[in-house]
């Protein structure tokens, strides 16, 4: 596995509320801002995609993982599953 980012503090707190191998697989699989074509100007906003993942995957890192490979083509469309209620 890869090297393990340090994501923003809310990001961080839902992390270490979740069960212990399911945290430490989306630490590894949640996107660097770079990653989701962003700039750090978007902090905010990269906070947001963040938690619409793990929304999104509801526990399961296979999921996780394909969420990310969406948002890694497309954030917006992530922000979009995770927001709309009739997705």
């Amino acid at each position: 596995m890869g090297h393990v980012r340090p994501f923003p503090a809310s990001v961080e707190e839902r992390l270490s509320g979740l069960p212990v191998e399911y945290a430490r697989s989306a630490r590894h699989l949640l996107p660097p801002v770079d990653a989701l074509i962003m700039d750090r100007q978007h902090d905010r906003l990269y906070e947001r995609v963040l938690h619409a993942l793990l929304d999104l995957a509801d526990g399961d890192a296979h999921q996780l993982q394909e969420y990310v490979e969406a948002a890694e083509r497309d954030w917006r469309d992530v922000l979009w599953w995770a927001e709309e209620p009739d997705r």
